[in-house]
């Protein structure tokens, strides 16, 4: 048994807010979610917004300076300490297109981190490129793009052991299949991105064990009243997930609208996909070895293609309950509970008896006030 501790406030579960409710944290985990006080010391009370699970995003590159594929312990874990402010629980450290060899030193990286960090919020890997349309790189860089290799795929996998949990693949290209079937049997998460599929093509990957969507609309065939194209086989299949990046920028809010209607509250998946910009401003950053001027928010290659994005996930929440006009419940669950079913985690991403003391203090601003991970604070901004 650890240590126990109560928290007041409203309590936003995946299904309704409990206002006033209580919350009684043992350890590393919730052991009770009471729809009134029970204890009158709470040790703990936050009247000034919400309490939220923490979030999770399964696609994110770096923040504050840093990148994933800066390949240094250091990187990891200066992103891991600005997501805990942000609210940022659980993440996927994503990776870009680049040679065999730095994606190696990504991934060695990534491994000595996950070894050794205490209470950190990666929850694994996801590959993004290289093995993705040439077509359809979007900021990737085109000379690290290339045609699906099982066996580059299986030294990563060497590399990372479980921590593989997800790979971004253009399903149509030759050979992307026996990359698939390795996925499928080794418990890796395959999401169509980056692509030139048709709508056809992208059924037929549905059904062969693609069940994900990377950034929804950029990056690949786009919806047309002939060609529905990998986006509209993504909104009209009900049990793919979609990524979604709800900035206002990526989607026009009346597309996210239409995607919340189309999807619903089980297959939407808030993501950010932002690079090291994100909390420093404009200026002009590198991505993947590749300038980027941040411009008004903005992250854009000289040739004015998007670039990621400076998007936080709790933005995003308050953003997707804005323009999809879904309640706070709904947008939150999109950032926390969907994204652990993704991963097939069980117990995390809700405010549930047994799940996870991810827990954060939400004040009425949208502005992250306090985070718990695992039962520990690691972030008091009260």
């Amino acid at each position: 048994m650890g240590q126990q501790m109560v928290l007041h406030g409203d309590l936003v579960l995946p299904e309704g807010i409990i206002p006033e409710g209580e919350l009684i944290i043992e350890g590393s985990r919730i052991q009770e979610v009471n729809l009134r006080a029970t204890r009158s010391d709470p040790t703990h009370a936050w009247h000034s917004g919400w309490i939220f699970p923490g979030l999770i995003d399964l696609h994110i590159h770096g923040a504050a300076g840093y990148d994933f594929m800066d390949a240094s312990v250091e990187a990891f874990e200066a992103i891991d300490g600005t997501l805990a402010r942000l609210g940022c629980t659980g993440y996927l450290a994503t990776t870009l297109s680049a040679s065999s060899d730095a994606l190696q030193r990504v991934l060695q990286a990534a491994r000595q981190y996950g070894d050794h960090a205490v209470n950190s919020g990666m929850l694994g890997v996801h590959l993004e490129g290289p093995f993705i349309h040439p077509q359809r790189i979007g900021a990737q860089r085109a000379d690290c793009v290339r045609p699906p290799s099982l066996s580059e795929l299986e030294s990563y996998r060497r590399i990372l052991g479980p921590l593989l949990k997800r790979i971004t693949l253009a399903p149509e290209i030759p050979k992307a299949q026996d990359l698939i079937n390795f996925c499928r049997r080794s418990g890796i998460g395959v999401s169509a991105g980056h692509s030139n599929a048709t709508f056809d093509q992208a059924r037929t990957a549905f059904g062969a064990g693609v069940h994900q969507v990377t950034h929804l609309f950029n990056g690949m065939t786009g919806l047309h009243h002939r060609d529905p194209g990998l986006a509209g086989a993504a909104l009209t299949h009900p049990e793919v997930w979609v990524e979604l990046i709800a900035d206002g920028v990526h989607v026009h809010r009346e597309m996210i609208r239409l995607v919340g209607q189309l999807k619903g509250p089980n297959h939407t998946i808030l993501v950010t996909d932002a690079m090291r910009a994100a909390e420093l401003g404009d200026g002009m950053f590198d991505l993947g070895g590749q300038s980027v001027q941040v411009k008004d928010g903005q992250a854009r290659l000289g040739d004015g293609s998007l670039a990621g994005s400076t998007l936080s996930l709790m933005r995003a929440v308050f953003n997707y309950q804005t323009f999809a006009m879904v309640d706070l419940c709904e947008a939150v669950r999109a950032a926390s509970l969907i994204p652990a079913r993704v991963l097939g985690l069980a117990d995390r991403g809700a405010l549930e008896p047994g799940f996870w003391a991810d827990v954060l203090f939400v004040d009425t601003a949208g502005r992250n006030r306090m985070t718990w991970r695992n039962g520990q604070i690691i972030f008091d901004g009260r």
